[in-house]
């Protein structure tokens, strides 16, 4: 199955190429991530339960086709409480392939940019659906960081795409940093890594690839080491086993992401 275009990279840790449509409004300093009106909660969990999931499982499923593979892993491991899981980002669909294929009735957040949630009128059902913005004022990170351990305190698990930016069909794992691994790392909290590939359908091999997602056994942080190495060392399992996975499987290549110095090279070639 032959790449159906060529997109070209400049910047492997920056570049985007979602097109999501995205206008970015930070959010206000005393930005609130969750309320504690019992009313409000209930139509919450109303919300994300009966419409959300359900939504977001058939949205997924008629987009990609996706299946996961491993999913007994989760089972075998019989983890307690709240835990991070880190994935590749290839399309807008990764944010529900976790919640609403691999973790119901886990209830998930999913960490975003503020972008992701910057219209007012969208943001009440977006919070409903677990998303959880970046912080970006000294206010907004206290914030954060007490939702986050409220989150995990109640045993919900927390998304993470560490690429940052979506690559739709990227069959690499892009380098990213330890960063996102310090809140495992400093709750002592497990990680589970989750890797997006895609092949042929059986049914339809001229058409999209069928997105599969594969489940790794849990990754502990060792917490008798210093906080930088524990999240070091679960950045390497995670980016590990993403790496293999993605190369060693029948990775079906839809987009091809080359750097822009080759597309020059090309160019100069023709003439």
């Amino acid at each position: 199955m032959p790449p159906k275009k060529t997109i070209y990279y400049e910047d492997l840790l920056n570049d985007d190429f979602a097109n999501t449509g995205f206008d970015y409004k930070p959010l206000p300093d005393n930005f609130k991530y969750s309320t504690r009106n019992p009313i409000a909660r209930f139509f919450s969990f109303i919300f994300y339960y009966a419409f959300g999931i359900p939504i977001l499982w058939l949205y997924a499923k008629i987009a990609t086709g996706f299946r996961i593979v491993g999913k007994k892993k989760l089972r075998k491991s019989h983890l307690k409480g709240g835990y991070f899981i880190y994935g590749n980002h290839t399309s807008a669909c990764d944010a529900m392939f976790v919640p609403a294929g691999l973790l119901p009735p886990k209830r998930v957040a999913i960490v975003c940019g503020q972008a992701a949630v910057s219209k007012a009128f969208a943001r009440p059902f977006e919070m409903a659906l677990g998303a959880l913005p970046l912080p970006e004022t000294p206010n907004q990170k206290k914030a954060y960081t007490e939702e986050m351990a409220k989150r995990l305190h109640k045993g919900h698990a927390i998304l993470i795409f560490p690429e940052a930016h979506i690559w739709p069909y990227c069959t690499m794992i892009r380098p990213f940093p330890d960063t996102s691994f310090t809140y495992p790392a400093t709750f002592g909290s497990p990680v589970v890594a989750v890797c997006t590939t895609y092949e042929k359908r059986r049914f339809c091999k001229k058409g999209k690839p069928r997105a599969v997602i594969h489940v790794s056994e849990p990754f502990y942080p060792d917490m008798s080491k210093p906080l930088g190495e524990r999240a070091h060392l679960l950045r390497e399992a995670v980016y590990n086993f993403m790496v293999e996975t993605s190369s060693s499987l029948d990775n079906v290549e839809y987009y091809r992401y080359l750097p822009k110095k080759e597309e020059a090279e090309q160019s100069e070639e023709k003439k």
